[in-house]
């Protein structure tokens, strides 16, 4: 009995001590608001390209010549020699890459195999190539306008050297007052060989629509001394030439005979060329003549072809030959 009053005071004790502490109070949050919706994924704003300079550092090679074979076209007034000097050839390179034309008969849409040069000239002592042209007295163009709306073009090369020239050509330019447009075409000689002292004509022709108006201009591209012991030409005489000028001057025939001044050489092939002039002294015709048949010793071989005016009328012909080993 004594024990158990002790422990129940104790019980009563431990009771209303805690009574006597005070009690936290729970508090209960709201929830926080939500939103609906998809995560989409921030990729950010793409790239920007920049451009390379124009003028990087790396420089772009020139291209290169290569072996390649390339292909002429021939057209009028051109010969196999002016072809190969426009490409760097020699006369034999051309021929041997194109065994099958013979150069007598050249057909004008004909295609020329045209190989990379593979030589390079061998100087003359004498008379060495200069990188400009020699120096020749060129008149100014004189133009004449024809039905299908073309234009023929003539100018003149006065050699005033002591040396012959071959290789002739020239750029002639024409500035059309009404556009503004400069066009231009090479002029070729009908022959090859200018003798000192002597007067070479040269034509182009300025396919339609050709301008109206112009203004037009020349400039020598090329002209070369011809050495002494090269034996590319041989002298021809003309023992009778006979020009007969239509009433109206609009064309002229051309007749007579050539031989070779050496009556010990040989020539595989002869040209002869015509050359009208109006009453001032202009070119108006340019004609070219070939022979067909090969000339040696004192033999003479005859010719007769006719040079029409594509302008003015004729007042004057001259005919001129040259021969070839």
């Amino acid at each position: 009995m004594k024990t158990i009053l002790p422990l129940l005071a104790l019980t009563v004790l431990a009771l209303a001590l805690a009574a006597c502490t005070p009690i936290e109070p729970s508090v209960t949050l709201p929830p926080l608001p939500t939103r609906t919706g998809v995560l989409q994924p921030y990729t950010g704003p793409a790239p920007s390209v920049t451009p390379s300079p124009t003028n990087a550092a790396t420089v772009t090679p020139l291209p290169s010549a290569t072996p390649t074979p390339r292909t002429h076209v021939v057209r009028a007034q051109e010969d196999l020699w002016g072809i190969a000097l426009r490409y760097g050839l020699t006369l034999e390179d051309l021929l041997t890459a194109n065994p099958t034309v013979d150069p007598r008969f050249l057909s004008i849409g004909a295609n020329l195999m045209i190989p990379a040069p593979l030589y390079t000239s061998t100087p003359d002592a004498a008379h060495p190539p200069l990188p400009t042209p020699v120096g020749l007295d060129l008149t100014a163009p004189v133009c004449y306008p024809i039905r299908v709306g073309g234009l023929w073009c003539f100018t003149t090369a006065g050699n005033r050297q002591e040396f012959s020239i071959e290789a002739l050509s020239a750029a002639i330019r024409l500035y059309d007052q009404g556009t503004g447009e400069i066009l231009s075409q090479t002029a070729y000689a009908p022959l090859n060989l200018v003798p000192p002292g002597g007067t070479m004509a040269l034509s182009a022709y300025f396919p339609a629509p050709a301008p109206v108006l112009f203004d037009a201009t020349v400039e020598l591209l090329t002209a070369l001394p011809v050495p002494p012991a090269a034996g590319r030409f041989l002298a021809m005489q003309q023992p009778g030439t006979d020009i007969e000028i239509a009433v109206d001057g609009l064309s002229a025939v051309a007749s007579g005979s050539l031989q070779l001044s050496d009556v010990q050489a040989f020539a595989s092939r002869i040209k002869a060329a015509a050359i009208a002039y109006d009453a001032q002294g202009r070119v108006t015709g340019v004609r070219q003549w070939e022979s067909v048949q090969p000339l040696s010793g004192s033999a003479s071989v005859n010719f007769q072809f006719t040079v029409y005016a594509a302008g003015a009328a004729i007042d004057r012909v001259v005919v001129l030959a040259e021969g070839y080993p």
